[in-house]
């Protein structure tokens, strides 16, 4: 029967080793680092989303403003009424969209997802 040796042996580990382990742990950072620069990219996407959708409503409400007056202007003129009308109702339906795409938005960063 074969004696038992419980001497400690050295790990012989060879350069290649060495360097495929670091290899490996690199691997895994720059995954990690992948992940969270993709997740802070969509982020980043969508609040400039957000403030595009502001800006859309913000120019829609200037322009709606902008032809109540000209209702005052032409309040005698029945064509000139009906284009109003027109045009206000139109930019209503835009403003109408907008808005629902930023309650989808106020959604997102009411639940802290943005």
């Amino acid at each position: 029967m074969p004696a038992l040796n419980f001497k400690e042996r050295i790990i012989d580990i060879s350069t290649s080793d060495v360097i495929a382990v670091i290899a490996v742990l690199f691997a895994a950072l720059s995954a990690l680092y992948s992940r969270w620069s993709a997740k802070e990219a969509i982020k980043a996407n969508d609040i400039g989303r957000l403030n595009e959708l502001l800006s859309f409503r913000q120019h829609y409400l200037e322009l709606k403003q902008n032809q109540q007056k000209m209702a005052e202007i032409l309040n005698s003129s029945d064509s000139g009424m009906q284009a109003v009308r027109e045009k206000h109702a139109d930019l209503d339906s835009k403003l109408r969209e907008v808005g629902s795409e930023l309650e989808q938005y106020h959604s997102k960063v009411i639940s802290n997802k943005i």
